[in-house]
């Protein structure tokens, strides 16, 4: 899932509300659709969390994930890093998923299904094509100024109010022809360094991090959480670190992940690191390597 700010200019200076709060009061369900040869149809639940009436737009944008693992619009990723040629690599579809409804005034606590379909041209080639669904909350009718209070301005001041309102995207796939999902690790690598600050008194001053480049060896994306465990007697042991939700698209090959660990390992300590794969086998490990914790 992709959460993205959306500020919206009217015409008083403050922020309503903090996105942390909207993050909280927007959700959707699932976080990514495969629509492969036997789904023609798919389902997006909507959720206002809040307590507040809330009117969304929802629409279907073509994003991509560009090498450092970033969800980009086409207009982001052109001036990254690599941006043309992974640009160049998508597959979108846009024009073969059509939806209903595209926009949505929900009450607090209440929900929304968002049906999708998925019309393939006679001629689809085999592989993988994917749109983003957006979901985008309309400022209020409230927001701005009236008349009265833009004439109530002394001096010519300029206001403004400054209203953060939130998108949320999924990825919604399309494969043509059978998943070919496989993965590799390579270049794993451990560090110890500060921790971030934590919010209760004690957190501790260092965390340990293991990083890792997850290969798409296959012609489907990768899906799937990375596990670190510790060794026990040559077996999988206790899990020490985890990352959920973690992609790897078909415009790259590869991209860098990092997972803090729960604690740091003594010196010559054993460590696996799994991608299991979320998708068309869930649980299944896909790729293993193994790392000695340095002295």
């Amino acid at each position: 899932m992709i959460v993205q700010g959306l500020i919206v200019l009217a015409a008083s200076c403050c922020v309503t509300s903090s996105v942390k709060a909207q993050i909280a009061d927007l959700n959707i369900s699932p976080k990514r659709l495969v629509l492969d040869q036997t789904s023609r149809a798919g389902a997006v639940y909507v959720f206002n969390r809040g307590s507040r009436p809330a009117t969304y737009a929802v629409s279907l944008d073509d994003k991509v994930m560009t090498p450092d693992g970033r969800i980009r619009s086409l207009e982001e990723a052109a001036g990254a890093a690599e941006g043309a040629a992974t640009i160049a690599r998508a597959r979108s579809a846009r024009s073969m998923i059509v939806f209903t409804p595209h926009r949505v005034t929900l009450e607090g606590g209440s929900s929304q299904v968002v049906r999708l379909r998925v019309l393939r041209p006679l001629d689809l080639a085999a592989g993988e094509y994917r749109a983003h669904l957006t979901v985008r909350e309309l400022p209020p009718e409230s927001a701005g100024l009236t008349a009265d209070q833009a004439a109530a301005n002394e001096n010519g001041a300029l206001s403004f109010q400054i209203t953060t309102l939130l998108g949320v995207s999924i990825p919604v796939i399309v494969r043509q022809g059978p998943p070919d999902v496989r993965a590799g690790i390579e270049g794993v690598g451990y560090a110890i360094g500060a921790a971030p600050a934590g919010p209760a008194p004690g957190s501790p001053a260092k965390v340990a991090r293991v990083t890792l480049q997850l290969l798409r060896q296959g012609q489907s994306s990768l899906f799937g959480d990375v596990e670190i465990r510790a060794m026990a007697g040559g077996k999988l042991g206790a899990l020490v670190g985890l990352l959920r939700g973690v992609g790897v698209y078909t415009e790259i090959d590869r991209r860098t992940v990092e997972v803090a660990l729960t604690r740091i390992p003594a010196p010559g300590a054993r460590l696996a690191v799994v991608f299991r794969q979320e998708d068309a086998k869930p649980g299944e490990a896909l790729a293993t390597a193994y790392l000695t914790v340095p002295s």
